[in-house]
């Protein structure tokens, strides 16, 4: 871990530390101004590391041996005349080692033991049921106070968002499948401009409508594109489309040029140099400004130069790298991606006609178990009993592997390896790619999902075997996948097929294929791509502020406020749909991972996460559930009305539930944060 990422761990753990303390000051605040005695107040958790109380002063470590040795027994144990006898507070004040949370304690209450009460006057079970309301619900008030404080300043000094610009539509998705009357589907650079009706600020705002609609329910984009007038209406009816498990609507948003900065930024360098050495002197930061004379400033624009290419080699420019100014990139053709009906909803597959090239290993990461067993250009050619097995059905099947181990073959230069590889978390440690240089055809795709519906590809019941070589068409020799495309598109859709099998002394044999004007127009109009892909960069970002003007930016905390609250309990009402599956949730862990790469955005932004966290640490605390401060204002309510509290063994009973439903909780989240790192 570099230093940065350390430093940017111990900023979110303190963070979230202090989101936890402000929860138990507000706590604190309202027990004294109840007339509650309140024996400590610590921030922290863990040994105490000092504290302070008045009529002792500052000690190193807590104050309690200082007062049994001159007064005979601990200030907890004394009354308040006592107290007050030995001109000692009756609060002793801990900062201790762990730097997360903190607690209140309070006469005659103790969390998880409701009968450790008192007949104190002073203490919190004889305080009226109205003062004692106002005390269980004060964490949870000061949660909600400090998100708004920190959404009003967010605002007031403008936070980056991904903007509301559609980048990529996803193949086979709902987006995808959107059409408006006169016939138009979204494109990339489209700008959604309202979601239902309700405004769109930012990209986050069409990811949440996707992900917290209810099942089956559609959603209306209205977009503005670039030269027309009128905007444009899109519905569609969000649904899984990858190995998440959320709904979506399967856009991605629009890209900038700018490599990122941080430890994103690090490992974007790192992928382009093991990937692609043309582009190894490229830095993080650095901008592509400029491709063949043309000024460019967002990946679409880029994209529609490496369109009209044709294929030539395009002279892109950079701003800000240390030792690289200009770089020719090459583009290459692109190939068809198609959801084979076996997978679906998993990896899809890329290819031609439902023919897909072998996966090749690009290069294996660093710290990989088999870096001593594989290499850089190794072309797998069966994994345990599976024979040619494509890309994406290598990645389903690690996805769901059970065993440490897996055979391989490979084939490495011209020689055929066996070989034994360790499988960590369904990974196996390596950059994946297609070996498109090699026109070997891995296990046939029959039929696939397009647009929602099943259909045979173009080379179904065939009687392909997988590991067939193409050889030519149309009498033209085939040496890679990329002349194989080029041949296509110069074959009118007249396609006739040279294939030789991988069974030894066969004969090739040929396949006369007569494509339609469809499916030779999804081929042509394929384009073509280069390493620059639009997730390498940074997002396009917009700014939300206030303008500097103090109202706007309180109006707009107390907006984000309670947007924050609603979509938290929209989150649990998914759940609960499931809509939205428990393997999206995080813990402690997770959340310090993705505040530590968020602290990498700037500090508008990290403190706009440390809002989101109170909002949501608020209403876990405000739920209906024994153990949390919804579950005692419960309580309270029952004792107002029933005129005595809860009996003791149902709130034991109900604690114990609480604890079990707690540690549960805390137990999936946890798998679920180290099988995500480990990943």
């Amino acid at each position: 871990m570099s230093i940065t990422s350390l430093l940017n761990v111990i900023l979110i753990v303190l963070g979230f530390g202090m989101l936890i303390g402000l929860h138990e000051l507000g706590h604190f605040i309202a027990a004294k101004w109840s007339g509650i005695r309140t024996n400590a107040f610590a921030v922290g958790m863990g040994p105490v590391v000092f504290s302070w109380r008045s009529g002792v002063g500052i000690t190193f470590g807590s104050s309690k041996s200082k007062i049994i040795d001159k007064f005979g027994k601990d200030a907890t144990e004394m009354t308040d005349a006592q107290l007050e006898e030995h001109n000692l507070g009756e609060t002793e004040y801990s900062l201790r080692l762990l730097p997360i949370g903190g607690f209140v304690s309070m006469l005659g209450q103790e969390d998880g033991k409701p009968e450790e009460v008192s007949q104190d006057p002073r203490s919190y079970n004889m305080c009226p049921i109205g003062k004692r309301m106002v005390v269980v619900s004060a964490g949870v008030f000061m949660n909600i106070l400090l998100a708004a404080v920190l959404f009003v300043g967010c605002f007031q000094f403008g936070v980056r968002f991904e903007a509301p610009v559609i980048g990529q539509v996803i193949p086979n998705s709902p987006a995808s499948e959107a059409i408006t009357s006169d016939g138009s589907h979204l494109l990339s650079g489209d700008t959604v401009v309202s979601i239902n009706g309700k405004a769109a600020s930012t990209f986050t705002d069409i990811q949440i409508a996707g992900a917290m609609s209810k099942p089956g329910v559609p959603v209306v984009l209205e977009v503005q594109r670039s030269g027309e007038d009128q905007t444009l209406a899109f519905k569609m009816t969000p649904r899984s489309v990858s190995q998440e498990g959320l709904l979506e609507l399967g856009l991605y948003p629009a890209s900038s040029l700018t490599i990122p900065v941080g430890e994103t930024g690090k490992e974007v360098i790192s992928y382009l140099a093991a990937s692609y050495p043309i582009l190894k002197d490229v830095t993080v930061g650095s901008q592509l400004v400029n491709i063949n004379g043309k000024d460019v400033s967002t990946w679409s624009e880029l994209n529609e130069s490496i369109q009209q290419s044709g294929g030539k080699t395009l002279i892109t420019r950079w701003n800000g790298s240390d030792s690289v100014d200009e770089i020719k990139v090459t583009p290459t053709p692109s190939f068809e991606q198609f959801q084979p009906v076996a997978a679906y909803p998993a990896t899809p597959e890329h290819g031609l006609l439902g023919l897909c090239p072998l996966p090749l290993i690009k290069s294996v990461v660093e710290g990989s178990p088999n870096q001593a067993v594989l290499q850089g250009g190794d072309v797998i050619l069966s994994a345990n009993n599976v024979e040619y097995p494509r890309q994406g059905q290598l990645r389903d099947m690690l996805a769901t592997y059970s065993s440490d181990t897996m055979k391989l073959r490979v084939l490495r230069d011209t020689e055929i390896v066996d070989i034994q590889v360790e499988i960590v978390s369904g990974k196996l440690g390596v950059l994946l790619t297609h070996a498109w240089d090699l026109p070997i055809v891995s296990q046939p795709v029959q039929r696939v999902v397009v647009n929602g519906n099943e259909s045979n590809t173009v080379i179904a019941n065939r009687q392909v075997l997988a590991g067939s070589t193409l050889v030519s068409l149309n009498g033209d020799k085939i040496s890679s996948w990329f002349v194989f495309r080029q041949l296509i598109d110069d074959s009118k859709g007249v396609l006739a097929l040279v294939m030789s099998p991988p069974i030894a002394e066969s004969h090739p044999f040929a396949l006369d294929i007569q494509l339609t004007s469809s499916e030779y127009e999804n081929v042509t109009s394929l384009g073509w791509s280069t390493p620059l892909i639009p997730n390498l960069f940074e997002p396009l970002y917009v700014v939300r502020s206030s303008g500097g003007n103090p109202f706007v930016a309180l109006q707009m905390g107390i907006d984000e406020t309670v947007n924050m609250v609603v979509m938290t309990y929209l989150t649990i009402d998914r759940l609960l749909r499931r809509s939205v599956g428990v393997d999206q949730l995080r813990g402690p862990v997770g959340i310090i991972h993705i505040g530590s790469r968020i602290a990498d955005r700037g500090m508008s932004y990290f403190l706009f996460f440390l809002a989101i966290i109170s909002v949501n640490l608020a209403v876990l605390n405000f739920l209906p559930l024994p153990i949390v401060d919804g579950g005692l204002f419960l309580y309270l309510l029952y004792e107002k009305f029933r005129g005595k509290p809860p009996s003791i063994a149902f709130q034991n009973a109900a604690a114990m539930l609480g604890l079990g439903m707690i540690g549960v909780l805390f137990v999936v989240t946890f798998y679920n944060d180290i099988l995500r790192l480990v990943g």
